[in-house]
């Protein structure tokens, strides 16, 4: 087995997800094809290639972070601790209106069952489009109304309230379908019945934003569900329960959202401005 095979199983056994793993993999393999050595001044020299190429510093910030699991999977835990990703400024999530998802669920025909359940469950439990895809029959309790999200990020299962408007959407949807498949989303256009990939996800949502003139990401659905919570009045830690956030850092830029909002929705007031004039 390779130092590369052995540092994959070593991720793995981190938790990682299959993502990280293949990503990590792919720039340190690049980085010892290179020639490099287990210093932070290579690093950073592969660093500087990379930016010279037209690297973002969110790219060069996954790269960074692949570098110090290798170092210290290597035993090399000074020279990961002197490798500091680059600044990357934080931009705010864009969520879609409440109105802009009843338009977006407008345009989808009722015959058209899967893919109104894409949006419903993407929208309505805050599910990333890795979980919605992976999601099978037996994680979904029907009688509690709840989903268990097994492995999501950080290989951690976790338990996500479903409204019973969606239930009774699957339940529709499932009396439809005969092929026995142990996955609730499955792809339609092929003859094996396999569970629907992320691809098609992004390519429905699409179509239909198209249809409805916005645009839309599973990953805008996610932004959308938490910070209309927020906005209802959700505490942020049930929130970060629900979405799966190991932080509650990550969950609080959705209180950046919700400020931004209720700044945007004062402006329009004009109540100052109106008496000064």
């Amino acid at each position: 087995m390779s130092d590369l095979e052995e540092f994959q199983m070593y991720l793995e056994l981190e938790g990682k997800s299959q993502n990280t793993v293949r990503m990590y993999s792919y720039y340190v393999r690049r980085y010892l094809e290179d020639g490099h050595g287990l210093d932070s001044r290579s690093a950073l020299r592969f660093l500087a290639k990379l930016k010279r190429n037209g690297y973002s510093n969110k790219s060069l910030n996954l790269v960074v972070q692949a570098l110090r699991s290798y170092f210290r999977f290597e035993g090399f835990d000074d020279e990961a601790e002197k490798l500091r990703p680059p600044r990357v400024p934080r931009s705010l999530p864009k969520a879609l209106t409440k109105e802009e998802v009843r338009k977006l669920l407008s345009v989808i025909s009722p015959l058209k069952k899967r893919d109104r359940l894409i949006v419903l469950l993407l929208y309505g439990t805050g599910l990333r489009v890795s979980e919605l895809c992976n999601l099978k029959l037996r994680d979904i309790d029907f009688e509690r109304g709840i989903i268990t999200v097994r492995g999501g990020k950080g290989a951690k299962d976790r338990m996500v309230p479903l409204p019973k408007p969606i239930i009774e959407e699957i339940k529709a949807y499932l009396a439809m379908r005969e092929d026995g498949s142990e996955y609730l989303l499955v792809e339609e256009r092929r003859e094996k019945k396999d569970r629907i990939s992320p691809k098609t996800v992004w390519y429905i949502l699409r179509k239909y934003g198209g249809k409805a003139g916005i645009k839309v990401t599973p990953h805008m659905l996610r932004h959308s569900f938490a910070t209309h919570m927020l906005e209802n009045g959700v505490d942020i830690r049930v929130i970060q329960e629900i979405l799966g956030h190991s932080n509650l850092s990550t969950t609080q830029i959705y209180t950046k959202v919700t400020v931004e909002h209720l700044k945007r929705a004062q402006e329009r007031a004009r109540l100052i401005e109106g008496l000064m004039e």
